[in-house]
């Protein structure tokens, strides 16, 4: 037999390995080393239960105290049954079934009003060559930014019998009683549904190529019968977008609060504040509210998962055809221009109009006597000025604390799927569905309990808990956000930082922030802007004597001080405008031009 011998040169054991198997090997050595494993494994072991002891803490352990409240009211002595449903009777009997139908009812119309507006204006922006398209997306954030209450004062203040409108001469009461009613509830929660329409319907577009509205015109169709055909394919985003709406306007309180309160028109996000904030106060009575208010946003969204299920909306593939944009002429043009217009002169217009005029106004009478003594009044009095410099500093540490948080779930949730990561998962969608004034009401039974006080937890009435409160609403939310861009980051990029020599934090911050640090900016802005003139937390949970600003806008509009209020308002949207455009300047002009196209994303 013959045997082939196949010959090659011995590498010297001290001879140097080449560029990449240097790495490589560089690398192993690294993550085999006793100190990297043991460090690794003593970070991983302490960090599992801080993350759980937090998420217990800030998120189920005061929620959890408070909703057992309706059921058990002696577990927390607050009454004298172990278990009763007597509570939960009383919500679907007097003035609070009479608040939660309306709420029930009026969110159902908001979501749908949001749809029939937002849709056709999502269409316009991405299938037509509708003028400034590139500017609705950012408007529509606007919009979405902005709290409920203050288009809501905006437009309270225009349209009251001592209003705005009536010192100018226009004496129109039928528009009076339209906006102070349920219509104008209607109004303003179905405007502040159109972006949540728009950011969904917009981003299931991007995917759904031309062929589909080329098919339906080789048939006959119209243009406005094409859109009938392909609407049914973006079921999963039009669902989306009503089972948000209806959370977002079931669980409202800036609207419930000012407008429908001043109506008198009762939903039952405020009728839980009033049985709170009463005297005695009905806990047991508002925890009873909460658990309706939590399982209305259950239903729509168990709904969806049930009209989509067993359906396949794929329309993505190699073969989808680039769509080619309509072009508006004429009337068309006009028509579309005029309907966009429209929507953001009711969202942004009338209201801006409404504070800005009424904040030049005296408090009292009805003659048309313009001043800026309120404004001055803002900047000369510490106990006007003291308030938007308190949200200034609240809105920078949640914000900065959520992200560093936010990035942390983020990341857990980005990784290989395990039972954990599901249980983690579930337990930060249903906090994003959980109303604010029930989270609110958590802590302020949670953290006032004796037991409490007695290992020397004091944080009730303070602004420690009111922070607290703050980074426990956002963070669910702000680690939704941040999980896609994070499950976009290979491992790869820390590894060759660690692989030539650097630190694990060093190497984080040379390979991976990089590319996370526009969507971490955009995170802290995003909650920055939400917390800074948040107000039903607010509400709840500030310390005494040391209210945030729109704490202190509704303190002055409750005592009548309509004008001081409003100069508040129009101050404070001003400074978070500047806050917005420092930091996305400061991004613009410190982060090096690479970070900026990375987070960026590509250009054409």
């Amino acid at each position: 037999m013959t045997s082939v011998v196949t010959w090659a040169p011995e590498t010297p054991r001290d001879a140097a390995p080449s560029g990449p198997r240097r790495r490589r090997e560089g690398l192993r050595r690294l993550a085999g080393s006793p100190s990297a494993r043991t460090l690794g494994r003593r970070a991983t072991q302490l960090g599992r239960p801080v993350l759980w002891l937090s998420i217990i803490l800030l998120i189920l352990a005061p929620c959890a105290c408070f909703l057992v409240l309706a059921v058990s009211p002696r577990l927390f002595s607050q009454g004298s049954q172990w278990f009763t449903l007597s509570y939960l009777r009383a919500v679907f009997t007097g003035g609070t079934a009479v608040a939660l139908l309306d709420s029930i009812w009026v969110s159902c119309a908001a979501a749908g009003m949001g749809l029939l507006i937002g849709f056709p204006i999502a269409w316009l922006a991405n299938r037509t060559t509708l003028p400034g398209r590139r500017f609705v997306a950012g408007a529509m954030w606007f919009v979405l930014l902005l709290p409920s209450w203050l288009p809501a004062l905006g437009w309270q203040r225009l349209v009251q019998p001592d209003g705005v409108m009536y010192r100018i001469g226009l004496d129109f009461p039928f528009v009076t009683h339209a906006i102070m009613g349920p219509f104008g509830v209607v109004l303003l929660l179905g405007l502040r549904c159109v972006p949540f329409t728009y950011l969904a319907i917009s981003a299931a577009l991007a995917g759904l190529g031309q062929e589909f509205e080329d098919a339906a015109r080789v048939h006959g169709a119209s243009r406005s019968g094409a859109i009938r055909l392909v609407a049914p394919i973006l079921a999963p985003a039009i669902t989306s977008a009503l089972a948000i709406g209806f959370a977002e306007t079931v669980s409202d309180f800036g609207v419930a609060s000012t407008l429908a309160y001043t109506a008198h028109f009762p939903l039952a996000t405020y009728q839980l504040y009033a049985d709170i904030n009463g005297f005695p106060p009905s806990f047991s009575g508002a925890a009873a509210i909460g658990w309706l208010l939590v399982a209305s946003v259950a239903v729509p969204l168990a709904l969806q998962a049930r009209a989509l299920r067993g359906r396949s909306y794929a329309v993505l593939s190699g073969r989808t055809r680039p769509v080619v944009r309509r072009e508006l002429r004429g009337r068309a043009k006009a028509g579309a221009i005029a309907f966009l217009s429209l929507f953001y002169l009711m969202a942004l217009g009338v209201p801006g109009f409404g504070a800005i005029s009424s904040s030049l106004l005296a408090d009292f009478g009805t003659s048309l006597q313009l001043t800026f003594s309120n404004y001055r009044l803002v900047f000369e009095s510490s106990g006007l000025a003291g308030p938007l410099e308190r949200s200034l500093i609240y809105g920078a540490i949640t914000a900065s604390v959520t992200v560093v948080g936010g990035f942390v779930f983020a990341t857990l949730l980005a990784k290989k799927r395990t039972k954990s990561t599901k249980v983690l998962d579930f337990l930060l969608l249903a906090a994003v569905a959980l109303p604010s004034v029930v989270f609110a009401a958590g802590y302020i039974f949670a953290y006032n309990l004796p037991i409490l006080s007695r290992i020397g937890i004091n944080i009730y009435q303070t602004v420690t808990l009111l922070v607290l409160g703050y980074v426990a609403s956002s963070l669910p939310t702000n680690a939704r956000v941040l999980v896609g861009a994070v499950s976009q980051v290979q491992r790869s990029l820390h590894e060759a930082g660690r692989a030539h020599g650097a630190g694990s934090v060093r190497a984080w911050i040379r390979g991976v922030f990089p590319v996370l640090s526009r969507p971490l900016t955009m995170a802290w802005l995003l909650t920055f802007c939400g917390i800074f003139l948040e107000l039903p937390i607010s509400q709840l949970l500030y310390a005494p004597s040391s209210p945030p600003v729109s704490v202190a806008i509704q303190d002055n509009l409750g005592n009548y001080h309509f004008g001081t209020g409003m100069a508040q308002a129009v101050v404070a949207v001003l400074f978070a405008l500047v806050a917005v455009a420092i930091v996305l300047g400061g991004y613009r002009l410190l982060a090096p031009k690479g970070w900026r196209r990375i987070g960026g994303g590509a250009r054409g």
